[in-house]
């Protein structure tokens, strides 16, 4: 996680359930795929991206923020990580996010068609309180 508590609190999670990890890794999470993924091949992605439409400057924030702060229209995470990911994954991977009304989903699957996935589209939906959640799957190969 790009937030030091975030990534503070995943570790204590872990360790108060007893649960084996590998280890946690406070970075943005392109630096990491990238040099890490890209001879492999990724086959399932799932990506709960910060998704909150706020001002730019949120995004780096160093606190709590940066964990829901997305930028305009809530994507600029998202926005940066969609052209790295054709290098990423494999020839059957499926590339799975969570977004919001405000993200403007259709952008979202139009982006993921322009950066090498052969479908994209929204295959859920559901109100959570104020947000209307979705779950955006993208396939490299077509059905």
């Amino acid at each position: 996680d790009i937030n030091p508590s975030a990534a503070s609190a995943c570790k204590r999670t872990c360790e108060a359930n007893k649960l084996r990890y590998g280890e946690v890794i406070n970075m943005d999470l392109l630096v990491s795929l990238s040099d890490r993924m890209e001879s492999v091949g990724i086959d399932i992605m799932l990506f709960n991206p910060p998704y909150v439409v706020t001002p730019s400057q949120e995004i780096a924030s160093s606190d709590i923020a940066s964990s829901w702060a997305g930028g305009v229209k809530g994507r600029e995470v998202l926005d940066r990580f969609i052209p790295k990911l054709g290098k990423l994954m494999s020839t059957n991977g499926s590339f799975y996010v969570v977004a919001i009304e405000e993200n403007v989903p259709e952008e979202i699957c139009k982006l993921l068609l322009e950066n090498g996935f052969a479908t994209a589209k929204v295959i859920s939906c559901r109100r959570a309180q104020n947000e209307k959640l979705m779950i955006i799957r993208a396939d490299m190969a077509a059905a």
